[in-house]
C-alpha cells in the first residue's frame, strides 16, 4: 500500500502519543510513503514547540530531527508548489488552514499513486474524503 502522511500523522512515528503505534505499523508495512516537501519543516516546528514546552529534552530534539531527516531520504516528496493553484479552491470549499490546503493539494497531485491519505485532523480528513481519497485517522484506530 502507498500512503500519503500529513504532518499530524507522520510526527506520531517519532513522538509517543495516541495513534503512534498504528502509524509505526503502517509505515513498516507500506510499500511507499508520500509526503509534501513542506512536512519536514512542520515536523521540525512541532519538535521545537515540544522542546520549548519542556516535553522533550535538547538531546531528544537533536536526535529526533536527525531521525526525521534520515527518514525523509526514503519518502516520496511531493513538491508542494505543484498543487498551489488548487489551494485557493480547497480553502474556499473546505475552509482549510493554509498548510492543510497545501498538504491536501500535494496529496491530490499524486492521487492516482496513493492508496490512503493518513491524517489526524478531522477537518482535513473530511476534505480529503470529499476529494475522493481513502482516509485513515490513526487516533481512531
Amino acid at each position: 500500500m502507498n500512503y500519503f502522511l500529513d504532518t499530524s500523522a507522520l510526527i506520531k512515528n517519532y513522538i509517543e502519543e495516541p495513534g503512534s503505534s498504528f502509524v509505526s505499523e503502517l509505515m513498516d508495512q507500506a510499500s511507499n510513503i508520500y509526503v509534501s516537501e513542506l512536512t519536514i519543516i512542520e515536523c521540525y516546528s512541532t519538535l521545537r514547540r515540544l522542546l520549548l514546552e519542556n516535553l522533550i529534552t535538547k538531546n531528544e530534539y537533536k536526535y529526533l530531527k536527525q531521525e526525521i531527516s534520515y527518514d525523509f531520504e526514503y519518502f516520496y516528496k511531493i513538491d508542494y508548489s505543484a498543487g498551489l493553484l488548487h489551494c485557493e479552491n480547497l480553502i474556499d470549499t473546505y475552509q482549510l488552514k493554509t498548510l492543510d490546503s497545501i498538504q491536501l493539494a500535494a496529496s491530490l497531485c499524486v492521487k492516482d499513486e496513493i492508496d490512503v491519505f493518513v491524517c489526524c485532523d478531522n477537518k482535513l480528513l473530511k476534505a480529503a474524503k470529499e476529494e475522493n481519497l481513502e482516509i485513515i485517522n490513526p487516533v481512531s484506530k
